[in-house]
């Protein structure tokens, strides 16, 4: 890979490349929580999102660009309440033609050390049982299988169970 793209953090200024992006790459694969032109949000509910995210003390949303572009997004929700302000939510995408490139590694890293320079002590998520691309990327980053929902995704009529994940940072 020659490593075109760059990473940083996301502002209320990628909203509307967001939401191009979020559209395409529901229409790429069926391991995400919507379809293709399914991911409606308005563009200033996108914009407001970006911002507390930016101006957040344990949130943040990095992507990938290349020629301007967002090519890959991952996300680290972390909660408000006080007695799980310690854990977050994790979600990752990319876009079919940058996958097995490396991206979704180097962008799970660098929310981990994001994760660890907030005091981020769990980082949690759900991945669809049959994703096994994303499953072994979790693996490898050292995230642990702690349960399954059933019936969490509906795609393309099928109700399909998500594998529930943890990693615990030190």
């Amino acid at each position: 890979m020659d490593n075109t793209y760059i990473i940083r953090e996301a502002d209320s200024d990628d909203a509307e490349k967001m939401i191009l992006y979020l559209n395409q790459v529901g229409g790429e694969s069926d391991n995400l929580l919507h379809g293709e032109n399914e991911f409606t949000v308005p563009i200033e509910g996108v914009r407001r999102k970006l911002a507390m995210s930016k101006g957040s003390e344990n949130s943040v949303v990095l992507i990938a660009l290349e020629n301007e572009q967002i090519i890959a997004r991952a996300e680290l929700e972390g909660y408000y309440a006080a007695r799980i302000r310690h854990r977050a939510k994790f979600s990752i995408s990319v876009k079919k033609e940058y996958w097995n490139q490396g991206i979704g590694t180097e962008m799970l890293k660098r929310i981990i050390e994001q994760a660890k320079t907030m005091k981020i002590k769990v980082i949690e998520l759900e991945v669809i049982s049959d994703n096994a691309r994303g499953i072994n990327l979790y693996h490898k980053m050292g995230f642990t299988d702690i349960g399954i929902y059933k019936d969490y995704f509906f795609v393309n009529g099928v109700f399909k169970d998500a594998v529930v994940m943890q990693k615990c940072l030190e």
